[in-house]
């Protein structure tokens, strides 16, 4: 096989999937721009490519493990190891499981790419840390259907979380990935930034910033709170409790939460992955290169978005407007509006409701 200029070996006995090479691929650019010299260790690692083009993409990565419970996976990541030419002391392999290596191996960066959700797996993550001041952990969960409101109950469990099935539930959905993060990190007094994070396909992405201290474990904690939704009348607003009433309509509240309403992203940073994605010859580089100039304009933007389809639909519109005329109307509103990497069909703004819906014709 071949990805980007990686060549290695898969088997039908290890998972691998050439549907995440953008996600590979982003996370790649991430762990570049960060910038410091990294210890990674490659968690679930299977095939080993992740961490493998991590290490020869990135010379800011001093040391790889690949790490990974299953005999086999280990067996085809030294073989993947050996044909890309990576070796110790660079790179190694981990047979294990991750909660017990935890206490045997440090970590700068920390890849956790389970199937399903990472949240069982956050406290061990953050025992990789215990020696470090600022670390990064970089976290995927493929349960989206629980994230993103299809399965209430195991999202409680599995989160604490109330989760809420609508038009912008992959960005609650992603949030509650994040708040989840932000809650163990402060039981280890570690604050959260938020990288760089995203929806696509069928997987939730975000790469974080730890770093140790009590102030800003508070701090991040103080970031947390609700979306709530009006079915009715398609209202939604951001709270540190729930609104049980819609204040347009009087209608009963939908909501999701606790989630994370700090930013999904920082702007410098996405910037310096920008810039190394020119840089590369990924096969994916323009579709990446789209995603990060989108991501930009949501920074400084509410914790939801606006499908127009949706809004038209709730307000028997007889015809849908083009994005671009919808963005136009609300500037000329004296309103910021942006596109989000969410969905091609939903804008980001903090205007009014009452300026979103007469910019899409509602009467």
């Amino acid at each position: 096989m071949q990805e980007e200029n990686v060549s290695f070996s898969i088997s039908k006995d290890v998972f691998y999937n050439p549907n995440m090479r953008l996600c590979r691929s982003m996370s790649s650019l991430a762990v570049g721009a960060i910038g410091e010299t990294l210890e990674l260790v490659d968690a679930f690692t299977a095939s080993g490519i992740r961490g493998i083009r991590y290490a020869k993409e990135n010379k800011n990565v001093k040391k790889l493990t690949l790490l990974d419970i299953d005999r086999r996976a280990i067996a085809l990541a030294k073989k993947n190891l050996k044909s890309s030419k990576l070796k110790a002391p660079k790179a190694q392999t981990a047979l294990g499981n991750i909660s017990r290596l935890a206490f045997e191996l440090d970590a700068d960066f920390l890849e956790i790419d389970p199937f399903g959700t990472p949240s069982p797996y956050l406290i061990d993550a953050f025992r990789y840390f215990n020696t470090k001041k600022v670390a990064y952990l970089s976290a995927t969960a493929t349960d989206v259907a629980v994230l993103c409101g299809g399965k209430t109950a195991p999202c409680q469990k599995n989160y604490h979380s109330k989760p809420m099935n609508n038009e912008f539930t992959h960005e609650t959905g992603l949030r509650i990935m994040i708040k989840r993060i932000a809650e163990v990190a402060a039981e280890f007094n570690m604050g959260i930034r938020p990288l760089v994070s995203f929806s696509d396909k069928h997987y939730l992405k975000s790469v974080i910033e730890v770093r140790r201290s009590a102030d800003l474990a508070y701090d991040s904690m103080k970031r947390l709170g609700h979306v709530s939704f009006c079915d009715a009348c398609g209202a939604r607003s951001q709270s540190l409790f729930p609104e049980k009433a819609c204040p347009r309509c009087g209608a009963e509240n939908d909501y999701a939460g606790l989630l994370w309403l700090g930013e999904l992203h920082d702007s410098v940073f996405l910037k310096q992955m920008s810039k190394l994605n020119v840089q590369r010859d990924y096969a994916d580089k323009a579709e990446i290169g789209h995603m990060l100039s989108l991501m930009e304009n949501e920074i400084g933007m509410p914790p939801f978005y606006y499908n127009i389809h949706a809004l038209c639909k709730l307000i028997h519109a007889k015809s849908v407007p083009t994005l671009e005329s919808v963005l136009k109307s609300l500037e000329s509103r004296g309103q910021k509006a942006f596109r989000t990497h969410f969905s091609p069909i939903c804008i980001k703004t903090a205007a009014p409701y009452a300026d979103v819906l007469a910019a899409v014709g509602a009467d």
